[in-house]
């Protein structure tokens, strides 16, 4: 009788530690959102400073991004104390494992919104010219609608959000392209300093456009357990600004 007591007892203790388990689990998917979308609005922040010359906004962009750094370093050390202590297995430590790499997505992403307005205190604001500052707008928007898929994708859990970003990020390589041209044919008028930076915040802006790719592949490794494409998007040194 004591043994079955004991066993009985023992049940609400496991079904109470499968709660905080599950809890702590939404709590790194929540952060990581939360995450996200403040990168998602500081990207956008960013493109307003730069296709309105608003030099104002630099300082605000960058306080952003130290909010998402902090942000990051806390949801990265929940993520890394729940891999070693829960020791999960299957579809949690998929999710766990992804978090990590969605985390480092998501930061490099805000790195990337406050090198663009770096980028534009660099040459002293951009020139509004009639080709350049609407493609400039136009890169911002398509940079900025994929990387929100990424974050709906993350939210949902999207079993094929890695298929779907990747064609998304089609029109992103396509007007960054049509922004490198007009960029190359107009250096003159606008002067080669400027044309410079404006050819790095494109890069930027399809590099962001390439980590939301990346974290939907790892929503589909999370759901599916189909790893990432090897090699796929792979992030360079060329993130830095």
């Amino acid at each position: 009788m004591t043994a079955d007591r004991d066993v009985t007892a023992a049940v609400p203790e496991r079904e109470g530690t499968r709660q905080h388990f599950d809890e702590t689990l939404e709590q790194i998917k929540q952060d990581l959102v939360t995450m996200g979308s403040l990168v998602l609005e500081n990207v956008r922040r960013a493109g307003d400073a730069m296709v309105e010359s608003r030099l104002d906004l630099v300082e605000v962009v960058r306080e952003v991004d130290d909010q998402v750094d902090q942000l990051y370093l806390e949801a990265e050390k929940l993520t890394f104390e729940t891999l070693a202590r829960q020791q999960p297995v299957a579809g949690d430590l998929r999710f766990l494992v992804a978090a990590t790499r969605i985390l480092y997505e998501l930061e490099r992403s805000g790195d990337l919104a406050y090198n663009c307005v770096k980028m534009l205190a660099r040459v002293d604001g951009f020139p509004q010219h009639p080709l350049i500052t609407p493609l400039l707008e136009a890169s911002v928007t398509a940079s900025c609608k994929v990387f929100a898929q990424g974050i709906d994708a993350l939210a949902d859990l999207v079993p094929d959000a890695g298929a779907k970003l990747d064609a998304a990020d089609d029109e992103v390589d396509h007007m960054v392209s049509e922004l490198f041209t007009v960029v190359g044919r107009h250096s003159f008028e606008v002067g080669l300093e400027v044309a410079i930076a404006l050819s790095r915040v494109g890069r930027f802006l399809e590099r962001i456009a390439d980590h939301a790719v990346n974290i939907g592949e790892h929503v589909t490794y999370t759901v599916t357990a189909a790893l990432p494409g090897e090699g796929h998007n792979a992030t360079a040194d060329e993130d830095g600004g």
